[in-house]
């Protein structure tokens, strides 16, 4: 008797601790796109926060570079919309990607331009053309 009372106790502390361990589960969010698309998108609401600054033009050409970085990766993975494609529509699906990821990386060099020329009124404007460039993107390759 006096052992189940010990061991009960002990058996359902250890069910419980193990109940609390988090076994790393891969989810879509765990990609090397997604993570980059994450940072982009983070990367975007704080420069739309600084870009009419002049003064902290240093913060967002910080901030462009790290773009800069998670496009180019983006643009190396493709979404699982291309994965899932049809064979015939695959290669028009790569292409039209690779052009979008292309022009958001142009985007933000001219971008960058802009700034370095202390332009951040049209820094303003291309940086609202990034976004109609995610959303568009996004309607294509992650509906």
């Amino acid at each position: 008797m006096f052992r189940t009372r010990t061991t009960l106790p002990v058996v359902l502390a250890a069910l419980l601790a193990v109940s609390f361990v988090s076994v790393p589960v891969a989810r879509a969010e765990d990609t090397p796109l997604a993570k980059a698309m994450e940072e982009m998108g983070d990367h975007y609401k704080a420069l739309k926060k600084i870009i009419k600054d002049p003064a902290k033009n240093a913060d967002s050409l910080a901030l462009i570079d790290k773009s800069l970085a998670a496009a180019i990766i983006s643009k190396q993975h493709m979404p699982k919309v291309i994965e899932k494609a049809a064979a015939g529509d695959k290669a028009k699906l790569i292409a039209g990607y690779r052009k979008a990821m292309a022009e958001v990386i142009a985007t933000y060099c001219k971008l960058e331009i802009q700034l370095v020329e202390g332009k951040n009124e049209e820094a303003v404007e291309t940086l609202k053309a990034l976004h109609d460039l995610e959303e568009k993107g996004h309607e294509v390759y992650n509906p």
